[in-house]
């Protein structure tokens, strides 16, 4: 039996102490401690908010995953996938919860586990592992250093680059704009659309359900969770689960040590320079992808133990099924993953066999069920999407300086429009970017490698990963979304790939004779040209100028040196091969490992000349502004208005300034920062809004607003108020509050005499309307 083949139980004969597999586990801690104290987070609260995690969703997951199922034999995979089952319970209490108006009660759901689990006596063997399968110390170390990076990464450059409001001159709208969602969704279900009082939010929210649940049990604020507290434990939670999709795929428990690593190590660059968001395939800006991203990958390993491991409890159906719901609910590109990497599977064992075993057809019918259930109910954003092979390319750098071509996302046919030009230098252009794009996802098109091994073609598992695969890459091919959300396909399947391509390295490893002296080697390789990759990836990019064919040329420069590069080592390594034997069989897997090094190597790249460059060191953007007086106001309506109060604004649009037709319809404040209904305000990502991209040559942020006579009326009220006016929007929209922002428009001295001023804070004045 080879290292490859030994089962986790089965790779240390003096199983670890439980407090020495505990210390490893202290480094994320410590991390994670020190870098949300280093932007402000009150250690009240990082602690409050960690026995709200520890007891209130991971260990209830864990009990709920082990009753249901069983447990992987280890309390850190047991915990990886026990908190995704426990924030999918988490969401079904919480809607109960807060459908019959108990939110502040959401305690007593998972309480509620807890104590039956204690106190039945068939239940209570939970609570401990009987069939101990401890992985080793090497593996512990590998995940919690991987751990300490993604949180450090988090802390000391994402959440520094973002001020929690009011603290900030600019915030980033997606994050106002999930933040008025977490709000909303504290008070209603079915929630209403933030932005639109009255109507139905038609939206993907269930990562803002969650994060509205933590602040039903916390008590902490809105702004603190989503801002601060939220993403730290996810991403955690992210290693586990794609480091137990790695081994269950792979039977090697150092497969999942590769996979953390994989992800982890781009997000070092975030040490030395902040940014905007981390490397994929995590993301604080879309909670919607990190949350989306853990449920499908945790759906995956179910189906994969439903499918492939032969009989399993009924429970694991129930768990497959509703994590999958979850997944689709948060982001709609999870099920159809799913649904292809079923699919395929299905196919090729009907191909083989002649026959469909019951358990396939079950899992493609249930996985086609949700998907068409969260499609029509929690799906909402798709709305102005198109079908369009290669879009994606439109928005990549380089495309429009060498094609020409400046056709909008959402627009321009069936294909990419440069190719249907007609002009060979921008169809040459566009081929060079699309190439560039594919080496920029390399990680997530690497596990096609599954193709080249014989054994892995035979099997229906390397069939599921690669429909896997060929579901987010077709969707990423293929879908023209307004926004490019069809980039969260790709990102969507980075866990699949990896899984993939920790197979195939397990399948290399398992034909060679030593092993280790072969993983130092594979490493000190694929580091050191992981940094070549990413020096003749950075080294040769250049502002594209002059006429097309120059720009073409300065476009393709990283593709070109990436080939030479290539070129030059594949024509090399027989001869290394030869000259060194030790090397004899691990082309393969280098070249896997390579591909892994390169996004390390690019971004930390990237982030030394960003700071060389005196980057800011928070986010700022004029366009984005908003005013100290603005946010002070806001906050002051968030702790004197009730939950369920309609405020009527003019602060629809971003920057500040007369709220013309045409401006970027993407103001969050109210709803946002305050965290009010609002009567109308940023509609830029209703379906409304975006389903008219292209109307009139304008993007869909920049579109007039779906609801006029709700603007008309917001400016009559503020700027020629009148007692019939101002009954209408009591009475009929049930306004209760009136935003008064001076920097985007009049507003009349007479809205004194007919409302009561009970707040002014510089160029805002907040109103009253009674009876």
């Amino acid at each position: 039996m080879t290292l490859v083949d030994l089962p986790p139980a089965g790779l240390t004969r003096h199983p670890a102490r439980p407090m020495t597999r505990l210390l490893p586990w202290l480094l994320p801690l410590a991390v994670a401690l020190a870098g949300l104290l280093s932007v402000d987070v009150p250690i009240t609260a990082i602690l409050r908010y960690a026995v709200y995690f520890a007891a209130g969703v991971a260990l209830p997951g864990v009990l709920l995953l082990r009753a249901l199922w069983r447990s992987t034999g280890n309390w850190a995979e047991d915990l990886g996938l026990g908190a995704v089952v426990g924030f999918t319970y988490q969401l079904l209490g919480w809607a109960l919860f807060t459908l019959v108006g108990w939110q502040q009660a959401l305690v007593v759901w998972p309480a509620l586990v807890l104590a039956l689990f204690a106190a039945v006596p068939q239940l209570r063997r939970h609570w401990l592992i009987t069939d101990p399968k401890p992985l080793p110390l090497a593996w512990t170390w590998g995940l919690a250093a991987a751990a300490a990076v993604m949180v450090g990464g988090a802390t000391f450059g994402v959440y520094a680059y973002h001020p929690m409001p009011p603290a900030g001159t600019a915030y980033y709208p997606d994050l106002l704009f999930h933040l008025s969602m977490v709000n909303e969704l504290t008070r209603s279900v079915p929630p209403q659309l933030p932005q639109v009082a009255g109507l139905e939010l038609d939206y993907h929210w269930f990562a803002n359900a969650d994060m509205a649940g933590a602040v039903d049990i916390t008590r902490l604020s809105p702004i603190l969770v989503l801002y601060r507290l939220w993403l730290l434990p996810m991403l955690v939670v992210g290693l586990l689960v794609f480091a137990t999709f790695a081994r269950t795929v792979s039977r090697a428990w150092w497969t999942g040590v590769l996979v953390a690593v994989a992800v982890a190590a781009p997000q070092l660059a975030l040490f030395i320079d902040n940014g905007v968001d981390l490397a994929p395939p995590f993301s604080l800006i879309s909670p919607s992808q990190t949350f989306g991203m853990l449920a499908g990958t945790a759906a995956a390993i179910f189906v994969v133990e439903l499918l492939f491991r032969g009989r399993q409890p009924k429970g694991l159906w129930v768990l497959a099924l509703s994590v999958a719901v979850v997944g689709g609910g948060a982001k709609p590109t999870i099920l159809p993953i799913l649904v292809g990497a079923v699919g395929l599977s299905a196919l090729f064992v009907l191909i083989r066999d002649r026959k469909l075993p019951a358990r396939f057809i079950a899992a493609g019918a249930v996985l086609v069920a949700a998907a068409v259930g969260t499609l029509l109910t929690v799906a909402g954003s798709t709305s102005g999407s198109g079908l369009q092979l290669l879009a994606i390319v439109k928005l990549q750098g380089g495309y429009r300086a060498a094609t020409g071509d400046a056709t909008p996302a959402g627009g321009g046919g069936l294909l990419l429009p440069a190719l249907t030009s007609g002009r060979f230098l921008s169809v040459v252009g566009a081929l060079v970017v699309f190439a560039l794009m594919l080496v920029a996802q390399s990680v997530a098109l690497a596990g096609y490698g599954l193709l080249g091994r014989r054994e892995v073609r035979r099997d229906p598992l390397g069939w599921f990963l690669l429909g896997g695969l060929v579901a987010g890459w077709a969707g990423y091919l293929l879908v023209d979304h307004p926004s490019a959300s069809e980039s969260y396909f790709v990102r969507s399947v980075v866990p699949i790939s990896l899984a993939a391509i920790g197979w195939l390295a397990a399948l290399w490893f398992k034909e060679l004779q030593d092993r280790r002296r072969a993983a130092v080697v594979v490493g000190v390789l694929a580091a050191g040209l992981g940094l070549v990759y990413a020096a003749a990836l950075t080294g040769t990019k250049a502002t594209p100028k002059g006429d097309q064919l120059d720009r073409v040329v300065l476009v393709a420069r990283p593709l070109v040196a990436v080939l030479a590069v290539t070129v030059v080592l594949t024509l090399l390594w027989p001869l290394a091969a030869k000259r060194w034997t030790k090397l004899a069989g691990l082309g393969g897997v280098v070249a896997l490992a390579t591909i892994l090094a390169v996004p390390a190597a690019g971004t930390f790249a990237l982030g030394v000349r960003a700071t060389t460059s005196r980057q800011a060191k928070s986010f700022t953007s004029p366009h984005w502004r908003v005013h100290p007086d603005e946010a002070a106001a806001a906050l002051w309506l968030a702790h004197n208005a009730r939950p369920d109060d309609v405020v009527a604004s003019n602060t629809w649009c971003r920057p500040a300034g007369p709220q013309r037709p045409g401006c970027d319809a993407r103001g969050y404040i109210v709803s946002g920062i305050a965290g009010r209904r609002t009567l109308i305000e940023g509609w830029a990502y209703t379906q409304q809004a975006m389903s008219r991209q292209g109307v009139n040559g304008k993007r869909y942020t920049n579109q007039p607003s779906p609801w006029p006579d709700r603007v008309q009326l917001t400016d009559q009220a503020l700027d020629a108020p009148t007692p019939e006016v101002l009954r209408r929007l009591r009475d009929q929209y049930s306004v209760r509050w009136l935003y008064a922002d001076l920097y985007d428009g009049p507003v009349s001295p007479r809205l004194a005499r007919l409302a009561h001023l009970r707040h002014r804070e510089q160029h805002v004045q907040i109103y009253e309307l009674t009876r």
